[in-house]
């Protein structure tokens, strides 16, 4: 029988987690080193340049690319796996055991007028609503590895909305919404946010540099993996072999769930 996962305590402030909790995000200023985050958008620009113009890529030509499984496309990726302390927040909210996804945007310079409408990653709101209905909760750690400015467009979240079943934004919408706030980056900067926390991108000058960030995605190990939605495959998924290496943490943050 396997034993039950040990977990240490790492000290988190709890207004921070009362802030989250209740806007539905958390910024985390200089999360990583400029080392870091040079190595790995190196890595992203790489993977845009080798997945533009193929058929499964989720690419806009000089507007934006979307790139999907990074930790199965470069093992450079993999140092985020553990990345702390968004991982014991992670813990932390959703429980102790949670399996991690990556994921990538990266906006083309240059090009005015790029912007994402409002959306939510998580946008489940039956009607009516059923009487045991369990909300979907996850995390989602958005890295900058470029900073955002006027130029390349602010974040826009809607604090609170996350708990708003009654919230529907009607899809394309890039209105302005009483409360929203205005965010902005350095490099190594990020946001954790709750998966169904309101969002858009304020649209881009023409003078908007590279607009590239990560999505550094946690949830709850019992909800399985969507299989939709992937883009471009890898050539040869990199976390089947980590996953055959790695201790027993690693592999349940790859996916693997024992009750």
């Amino acid at each position: 029988m396997d034993e039950d996962p040990v977990r240490t305590d790492l000290l988190i402030d709890a207004a921070e987690i009362d802030h989250l909790v209740r806007q539905g995000y958390l910024l985390h200023r200089r999360l990583m080193s400029p080392a870091s985050v040079a190595r790995l958008r190196e890595c992203v620009r790489d993977l845009a340049a080798a997945e533009e113009g193929r058929p499964e890529a989720e690419w806009i030509a000089h507007d934006s690319i979307y790139l999907r499984g990074l930790l199965d496309k470069n093992a450079e990726f993999h140092e985020l796996l553990r990345l702390e302390p968004v991982l014991r927040l992670a813990r932390t909210l959703l429980g102790p055991q949670v399996w991690i996804d990556l994921e990538a945007r990266m906006h083309y310079p240059g090009t005015a007028g790029i912007a994402v409408p409002w959306h939510n990653h998580i946008p489940v709101v039956p009607d009516p609503l059923p009487v045991f209905f369990c909300y979907p909760h996850q995390l989602h750690c958005l890295i900058y590895l470029d900073g955002v400015s006027s130029d390349e467009g602010a974040l826009v979240v809607l604090p609170g909305s996350h708990t708003r079943t009654d919230l529907l934004i009607p899809l394309g919408d890039h209105s302005d919404r009483a409360g929203q706030v205005e965010l902005f980056f350095e490099p190594g900067d990020a946001v954790t946010i709750h998966g169904s926390l309101w969002h858009r991108t304020a649209p881009s000058t023409a003078d908007a540099k590279h607009r590239t960030l990560l999505l550094l995605g946690y949830v709850p190990s019992w909800i399985r993996k969507d299989a939709g939605g992937q883009g471009v495959p890898a050539r040869e998924p990199l976390t089947a072999a980590l996953a055959r290496t790695g201790d027993a943490e690693l592999r349940e943050l790859l996916g693997e769930f024992h009750w």
